[in-house]
Parts: structure tokens; sequence; C-alpha cells
């Protein structure tokens, strides 16, 4: 998709907002057409981070095929879980992260249904996101909360994304490369099998919607734990693994190790990995499979411990930097 010379973008004022990213802010969302893409079915108004969260919740879960369910917190995924039980999905997403899921927003690529709401009891969200509610189950919804916000978006269009920058705006078109899994290459490991593929195909997926430096650790089509915004891919390995092995923040002590969580699951790096060190790190706690895009000057360093610590790992040949 080429940009165009002129964008030619005539863009309408759709809603006021209560503030900004923060309360001296002023805020509103501009649609360029007569549609904004979403319905807010239910709760308290729409706020400009609740409008920016969800649409990056409902661009993560919108990548999957199968029935997913998603808790994303300040734009990032802190749980998500692949199931055709939406009740299974919400526990192992919820789980993954239980601290951070307080306040954030449930997104699901489905319908919920009412055996979901009612395992959300207790359990604070602001807003959630799907493609449709039944009658029963917005009802349920509205009885549930009279503040939680229900949104209901439509399938997602590629459209050129701006940023502002200096005097002008960044244009970009939307990272949404078709990828084939088949013609990844698998450069250390085993060729991986039905299982491995799976779960490296999910992880990828997810750490595509993380923010960089990201690195995401999955097992069995569940996300265990993510590093998101570090400047250097080490830390992000790190907080990754610390998450996905139950460590808390304020844990003292904590080191990585091999527990049965983290043994035998797939590890995702949105960019390739410059150094032999985060591999050491994952082999530590007993990641056997590691999917990247490779690139590095250093990737037949990095490949050699792959192999000598017998981890499968695979290119894509595809960064997903995401800022």
């Amino acid at each position: 998709m080429n940009i165009k010379k002129d964008l030619g973008l005539k863009l309408s004022k759709f809603r006021d907002l209560r503030y900004g990213e923060n309360p001296h802010q002023n805020s509103a969302f501009f649609v360029d057409g007569a549609k904004s893409g979403f319905a807010q079915l239910w709760g308290i108004e729409l706020s400009h981070n609740n409008i920016a969260d969800a649409h990056q919740a409902w661009k993560l879960v919108s990548e999957f095929e199968e029935p997913t369910l998603a808790i994303v917190k300040h734009a990032n995924s802190c749980g998500l879980a692949s199931r055709k039980n939406l009740v299974e999905a919400f526990e192992l997403a919820f789980s993954a992260d239980t601290i951070s899921a307080f306040g954030g927003i449930i997104a699901l690529n489905v319908p919920p249904t009412l055996e979901l709401i009612e395992a959300m009891r207790g359990k604070f969200f602001e807003l959630i996101v799907a493609p449709g509610y039944e009658a029963d189950v917005l009802e349920r919804l509205k009885r549930r909360s009279a503040k939680m916000r229900v949104v209901k978006a439509e399938k997602l269009k590629s459209k050129l994304e701006l940023t502002r920058a200096f005097g002008g705006y960044l244009a970009q078109t939307a990272d949404d490369i078709v990828e084939v899994s088949k013609k990844w290459k698998v450069v250390s490991g085993a060729k991986p099998n039905a299982k491995v593929m799976q779960d490296l195909e999910f992880v990828w997926k997810v750490c595509k919607h993380v923010k960089s430096n990201a690195v995401v650790v999955a097992k069995d089509l569940t996300m265990l734990g993510m590093g998101t915004g570090q400047p250097n891919r080490v830390n992000s390995t790190m907080l990754a693994l610390r998450q996905a092995q139950g460590g808390l923040p304020d844990q003292q002590g904590w080191e990585i190790r091999k527990v049965k969580k983290t043994v035998g699951a797939a590890l995702a790096s949105d960019a390739f990995f410059p150094f032999a060190d985060n591999v050491k790190l994952a082999a530590m706690a007993g990641i056997t499979a590691i999917v990247q895009p490779g690139g590095s000057i250093r990737d037949e360093e990095v490949i050699a411990a792959a192999k000598k610590l017998g981890i499968t790992m695979v290119f894509t040949g595809i960064r997903h930097f995401r800022h």
C-alpha cells in the first residue's frame, strides 16, 4: 500500500471526551467518515484512555481465529488465553497477572456468555469489548455494574496510522502483514511438532501487540508473562520470565529457575536477540522453543547458544516493533 502525496483527510468531531490522558488535557474523538467503528451499549462515559486501550485490546484479540479472551491494562495484555470455554479462558488470563488485571479491560473476539459474566463477579474491570452481545448477556452486564463500559466493536479495516511528530505527522500503513508460519525457518533444534508450533504462533501474535522491547512467554495457548517497554531486551526477558513464574515485583531474592509453569513453554521476542544472554535466561526457566525475527549481526552466536542449550529456535523474518 503506497502512501499518497496528499492524504486528503477530512476529520469531523464524533464526540468530546471528559479529558485527555490526564485531567488537565482536553480531548475529543474524530472520525474520517460517518462511522466510529464501535458503539457503547452501557456504562459511564468513555474516556480518552478507554477508547485508546479498547482499540488496542480489540486489535489484539482480532488476531485470533479461535475463541480468545484478553485482559488488557495500559494498552498491553497482562493475560490472554484461547479456549472454546470462555470461563476457562478468563480464569487462565486472570491468573497470569492478578495484580495488573485490576481495573483492566476484558476483550473477546466472540460474544461473551452468561457463564463468563458470572465468573467475572467480584473483580473490577473498566470496560468489556466484543463483537456483539446477546440480549440476556447485555442485561446481566447492566445488572452487574452501572459503571462498567460495554462496547461493541466492528471488524477492523486497514487504515493509515498517524502520529504527531515535530510540526507534522508520521504516517504508516497498518502492521497487518499476513504471515505464514510454514515459511518460518527453524535454525536450531528439532522441527516443532503441531503442539509446539501452535504455541509459537500464539505467542508470536501476542508479542506483536506488546510495546517494545517486547518479550512474551506462553504455554498451552495461554499467556504466562510479558516484559514490555524496556530499553534493553534482557530486562524485558527477565520481566516476562518473572511474571510467568509467579514472581511478585517486590519479592526479594527471586531468581529464574525451572518450574512446572515454564518448563516446555514458548518465548517470543518482537525483534532479534542482539546477544545470546536472553537465550541463556530462557533456558534457565526451562523454555524449549523461541520465536524471533532474526537478522542480528550476532545471529550465529545466538543460534549456537540455542543449539548448546537444546532450544528450538525459529526465525520469522518479520519484526513487530510497537512504540
